[in-house]
């Protein structure tokens, strides 16, 4: 029999509705056929919120040290390392890229889930419009543009960690539905279901509308469209739709424009887009976790009182966050103590455990060594809302300025590059000088650039793969931490295989479907 497996889920899951008794009232889920759902716009809303509590629990909120955005776009690369103190399998596999088909991470079924719930979105909303006036043509098209964004987007995250994967664009109804199906290309899934989804997505939102943060609106499905095509190396495009987001609204109702620095968030301000991000005119979209209705979202870097697995590298604390604190004279970037407390037990980056992650919190702008304990411990441990942000605007002004240099337009990357670089507090790059003298330069200075602005916003491994420069990057760091674990100097094989750039796939995964292959460098 047809069913609906995911509107029960939803009921325990998702704070916007406060009720699930209509739904906890009905026949049991086995006894209830499809017909009995989709019937009114309360349905409706009930879906969507299924499908966004999916996307939502897979990036931040599944259980404690669960952050899978992290986990696949940051805790692999130099942002972060492990604490040796205190660590686990997972954590230890992630930092040595040791990865195995049993670490937690290495499931896309929660992916596939979120991707089930748009399947039978997509099917099924249009019908509600039969019994309920409430469902408008305009409801209709808002529900599908976020469905077919948001299946995009799970295929993306799919594709850029584990590569191939199967295809699945209809819904799994009936008990003779298959699960067992082979692995398609990465690239056919780009081609054929990712950059479809985003046009269709693009081509039912109503353009200049006021988005909700929370949700796709038509500032996050140019952005989605935009890194898809800097992923394919497809410059060309990525500016159109960079172009076509500085034409979209942001949640405050202001145009993103483009234009200039001053479309960004003032410095002065600069953490409102993590702590209040529906108030910043830099937000595209965000994950909203709220610890007091959803429980803790208990995030690696943001929560628990001592003993964290993961903490902040060794080399870029001591690159980034030590002069902060210790330069003479110190540096102008605001970004490192309002992102990590470099204070927490010593100058020295050794005796410090690198764990006080503080970006989420509004903690004080400018915080100094002897107010430590008045500014910043107030924001340790706090079991507070996390507001993670999937796009903001500098993210696509980097994203731009790395499209522009690669078409040899260099003097416009260098502008966009220099909006984010002096909205930080620091000097200008000036055109010629060594840090953009020539485009593989400027290429990492706007590298470099997007890894101070965004650490630990879940970007930095999907930059060192979709640059080219994993092996580069990562070889030195791998080999100094098996050094650091015990590996004797002539022994440490650093990132030996560029094949485990891409993850494995659970072990469970490849159990529950024997048509699937396993990614190489990982056995059978």
């Amino acid at each position: 029999m047809k069913r609906l497996k995911y509107i029960l889920a939803a009921c325990s899951m998702v704070a916007a509705f406060s009720s699930c008794k209509k739904f906890l009232d009905l026949t049991p889920q086995s006894q209830v056929s499809q017909s009995r759902f989709f019937k009114s716009k309360y349905d409706v809303d009930a879906a969507m919120a299924g499908m966004y509590s999916g996307f939502q629990q897979q990036m931040i909120g599944e259980a404690q040290y669960k952050e899978r955005a992290l986990f696949w776009g940051d805790y692999r690369s130099d942002n972060f390392d492990r604490f040796l103190s205190y660590t686990s399998i997972n954590t230890t596999e992630v930092a040595m890229n040791a990865l195995t088909t049993d670490n937690d991470f290495s499931d896309w079924s929660g992916l596939y889930t979120v991707i089930g719930r748009a399947n039978t979105n997509i099917k099924y909303i249009p019908g509600a419009a039969l019994t309920d006036s409430k469902v408008t043509k305009d409801v209709i098209n808002k529900a599908l543009s976020e469905c077919y964004a948001m299946r995009a987007m799970a295929y993306f995250y799919i594709v850029r960690v584990w590569g191939d994967a199967p295809i699945r664009t209809k819904p799994l109804e009936d008990l003779t539905d298959t699960l067992e199906k082979p692995r398609d290309p990465a690239s056919k899934i780009i081609d054929q279901v990712i950059l479809p989804d985003l046009t269709q997505a693009y081509a039912l939102i109503t353009k200049n509308q006021t988005p909700s943060v929370w949700t796709l609106g038509e500032g996050a499905i140019c952005a989605i469209m935009a890194d898809v095509y800097m992923w394919k190396k497809d410059y060309a495009n990525a500016i159109v739709w960079i172009n076509n987001l500085f034409k979209a609204k942001g949640p405050t109702g202001a145009v993103y424009t483009g234009t200039s620095g001053a479309n960004l968030q003032p410095q002065a301000s600069w953490k409102s887009m993590f702590t209040a991000p529906n108030t910043s005119i830099e937000s595209i979209w965000s994950i909203h976790w709220d610890f007091l209705k959803n429980d803790c979202a208990c995030m690696t870097t943001s929560w628990t009182a001592n003993n964290k697995p993961i903490v902040m590298d060794i080399g870029l604390y001591n690159s980034w966050v030590i002069p902060q604190t210790v330069a003479s004279p110190a540096t102008a970037d605001i970004r490192p103590k309002q992102t990590i407390d470099p204070y927490s037990a010593s100058s020295d980056a050794t005796k410090s455990n690198r764990d006080r992650f503080i970006k989420w919190y509004a903690s004080p702008v400018n915080p100094t060594k002897a107010s430590t304990a008045a500014e910043l411990a107030l924001y340790y441990y706090k079991e507070l809302p996390v507001y993670l942000p999937m796009y903001r605007l500098a993210d696509l002004y980097l994203l731009y300025a790395e499209a522009l240099n690669a078409t040899g337009d260099l003097n416009n990357a260098l502008k966009y590059l220099n909006y984010v670089h002096v909205r930080a507090g620091l000097p200008a790059y000036t055109a010629g000088s060594a840090p953009v003298a020539n485009q593989a330069a400027m290429a990492d200075a706007i590298l470099q650039e997007r890894q101070w602005e965004l650490v630990g916003e879940g970007k930095r491994w999907f930059d060192l793969v979709r640059t080219g420069n994993v092996v580069k990057i990562m070889d030195p760091i791998l080999r100094r931490r098996q050094v650091s674990a015990g590996t004797p100097a002539a022994e440490a094989i650093g990132f030996s295989d560029p094949r485990r750039i891409l993850w494995p796939i659970n072990r469970s995964v490849l159990n529950a479907n024997k048509k699937l292959v396993q990614n190489p460098g990982y056995g059978g």
